[in-house]
């Protein structure tokens, strides 16, 4: 992926020069590669915010024994939301979190249904997501290059 706009390159270049996740990177230009290794390597430690949960997979997370001390309208409810596609917990989030508020703190279901917003990425994806790149994908070592370089 060409990293091309001034502004994605010195956010890379704070990482090169900070790294704040401790992933062992460098301004060193003989570690350009690694370092974009480094970037591009996919951890639940680098996790961020699903943007599609299909409602069978929030279904399949919901206790039986909860779903079923649940009053009947609330079933109904859910049933209902469990009929759609899928749910974007940041877009029309008030679905999903209707959900959890139909299951109390420390319940099985609410840790499972918590444990599913979120996936695992590259750091370099994670910093996309979280708004500090314009565009995603892999980091190259020439945009490792360019970024140790941009000013």
């Amino acid at each position: 992926m060409a990293f091309t706009l001034n502004a994605d390159l010195l956010s890379i270049k704070a990482e090169l020069t900070n790294d704040p996740l401790g992933l062992g990177l460098t301004t060193v230009p003989a570690d350009d590669e690694a370092n974009a290794n480094k970037l591009n390597v996919v951890s639940a430690a680098t996790s961020i915010d699903r943007e599609a949960i299909p409602t069978a997979e929030i279904m399949l997370n919901i206790d039986r024994d909860e779903f079923v001390a649940m009053s009947a309208g609330d079933r109904q409810w859910i049933l209902g939301v469990g009929q759609g596609g899928t749910i974007n917990p940041k877009q029309g989030g008030e679905v999903y979190e209707g959900i959890l508020q139909l299951f109390a703190a420390g319940t099985e279901s609410r840790a499972n249904l918590v444990a599913i917003l979120k996936e695992p990425a590259s750091r370099i994806t994670q910093m996309f997501k979280g708004g500090l790149l314009s565009k995603g994908g892999n980091a190259t070592p020439s945009d490792i290059s360019n970024a140790r370089n941009a000013t």
